[in-house]
C-alpha cells in the first residue's frame, strides 16, 4: 500500500502546478479526506475544479482497464 502522505504529496504537487503555474508563494492550504487505499502500480488522476482562488478536488487511482476508484475526496485547496 502506497503511503498517504506520498498520495497526498502527489495531489499536492498537481494543484501547486495546475492552480498556481509551479509557485509556492500562491499556495495558501490544502485540505481534503483519504477515502481508499493506493496500491503501487496504480495510475493517480488528481480532478480539480476552480471558483475564484478556491479550488475543489479529488484524486482516482486506476490500475490497468479497472474502474476508477477515489483515493483522496471531499477537497478544498486555497490559493492566490
Amino acid at each position: 500500500i502506497l503511503h498517504g502522505l506520498c498520495s497526498y504529496g502527489f495531489t499536492g504537487r498537481a494543484l501547486l502546478h495546475g492552480l498556481c503555474d509551479g509557485d509556492p508563494s500562491k499556495f495558501r492550504s490544502m485540505d481534503s479526506r483519504f477515502s481508499s487505499p493506493v496500491f503501487p502500480g496504480e495510475k493517480l488522476t488528481v480532478q480539480m475544479w476552480r471558483d475564484g482562488h478556491n479550488a475543489i478536488y479529488r484524486t482516482v487511482a486506476q490500475q490497468g482497464t479497472a474502474e476508477e476508484r477515489v483515493v483522496i475526496d471531499n477537497g478544498l485547496c486555497i490559493f492566490s
